[in-house]
């Protein structure tokens, strides 16, 4: 995966969408639509846990055998009830789209049951959107927001457990998504580029810890866009040798606030085109890791761990990758991300794996290390980088890697 540089950006809009900026040294504004579906994200759900208080409503239709009702948080304080039942030889799910607590004249939606776990994959999105209104409070007005919710009443393949005495409870499973994320666009120099923004799709208000922004040129397809690693609230972008950051955005994701942070020629980030941030890292035998030792060097981070097939399945290659280039001005470093660093080394020398090895703990949470500082959240996981410290390939196949290390170290 590598993230879209939009290095031939002269400058960036000035105020609302759609005003050109005479100058890249300004703050500015981008407004934002809401667009239903997903768009270039992935899929994001929340499950809706039995509740640990008693839940009030009326009118539950008589003809439902069994059913539960939950709770699912909009906004805050503010929720909607959810109920999901059997009826007959079908499973059921109503939702009280007005918020007035009663069933009496709201819709059910049927789905069969049991399936197969593939076959639960199938027609996970065969149910219906379903549109509930939510009111709250602004600048001393009652306001109301339209808010669909796609309801998934499929536990998959996650074996997951209700800290409940209630055998009925512990028979329903009901995850909820909110299928809408927000578009907009900035000129540039009469250049287009589209701004997709998604708060994970499990709440109507935009969180910050929950926001994920592309950034692309309008010519890229959705395909094109969803593969790349998504911007963070905090973080910084560079065009032209000019730093931007992301700073902000409006409670419903209307707009996105973005502030000149000044110039800047070596621009760090976590992907192409972008320099290698500064971390904290130490060898699996807990010595100091020290990059400035590889300065000469193109260095290939291989992220892995005992724990993945994918990665262990990599190694052949690695090796082979490893011996070819072993006399040129080249570098493999392995980060294992384990949980045990007398493992990881019990498994590197039986596997043979020649190389330097760092040992990132799955118990600690450390913002500084070379996991999270490279936001690395698939294994296996590649980053190649040059002698300067700039990130070259990112998740490139072996043969691309081949290829361009080739290219380098002639």
């Amino acid at each position: 995966m590598k993230r879209i540089v939009l290095k031939f950006i002269s400058a960036l809009i000035c105020g609302v969408m759609f005003t050109s900026c005479g100058s890249t040294e300004t703050d500015f504004v981008v407004g934002l639509n809401p667009q239903e579906g997903y768009g270039p994200f992935s899929v994001g759900q929340v499950i809706i846990w039995p509740s640990r208080d008693s839940l009030i409503y009326t009118n539950v239709p008589k003809d439902i055998d069994e059913y539960v009702v939950r709770n699912f948080t909009l906004h805050t304080e503010r929720n909607v009830l959810m109920l999901i039942g059997t009826k007959g030889d079908k499973r059921i799910i109503m939702v009280d789209t007005n918020n007035d607590k009663d069933f009496g004249n709201e819709q059910i939606l049927e789905y069969e049951y049991p399936l197969s776990k593939e076959k639960q994959k199938e027609i996970e999105n065969s149910l219906p959107t379903i549109s509930t209104q939510l009111e709250y409070p602004e600048n001393g007005q009652t306001l109301t927001k339209n808010i669909k919710i796609r309801p998934t009443p499929y536990e998959g393949s996650l074996n997951l457990t209700f800290n409940t005495n209630s055998e009925v409870e512990k028979k329903y499973y009901l995850f909820v998504s909110i299928p809408e994320h927000q578009q907009g666009e900035m000129r540039v120099n009469g250049d287009y580029f589209n701004v997709f923004v998604s708060n994970s799709f499990t709440r109507s208000v935009y969180l910050k810890d929950r926001v994920s922004i592309f950034i692309a040129p309008k010519s890229h397809t959705i395909d094109e866009i969803k593969d790349n690693i998504p911007y963070k609230i905090g973080d910084i972008f560079n065009v032209k040798n000019n730093d931007y950051l992301i700073d902000s955005i409006s409670t419903w994701g209307d707009k996105l606030f973005i502030k000149y942070m000044g110039k800047n020629e070596r621009p760090e980030g976590i992907s192409e085109g972008y320099y290698l941030p500064k971390f904290n890292a130490k060898y699996v035998d807990n010595t100091v890791f020290d990059l400035a030792k590889y300065s000469d060097k193109y260095i290939l981070l291989d992220f892995w761990g005992t724990w993945c097939v994918p990665c262990i399945k990599l190694i052949p290659e690695l090796k082979a990758l490893n011996s070819e280039f072993s006399d040129k001005n080249f570098a493999l470093i392995g980060v294992a991300y384990d949980a045990n660093p007398e493992k990881v080394m019990e498994f590197v020398v039986k596997e043979n794996m020649n190389w330097s090895h760092l040992f990132v703990s799955t118990s600690q949470n450390d913002e500084n290390s070379v996991i999270s500082k490279l936001r690395v959240t698939k294994y296996p996981t590649t980053i190649l980088i040059s002698p300067d410290g700039k990130i070259i390939g990112r998740d490139l196949a072996i043969d691309d890697l081949r290829e361009l290390l080739i290219e380098k170290t002639k």
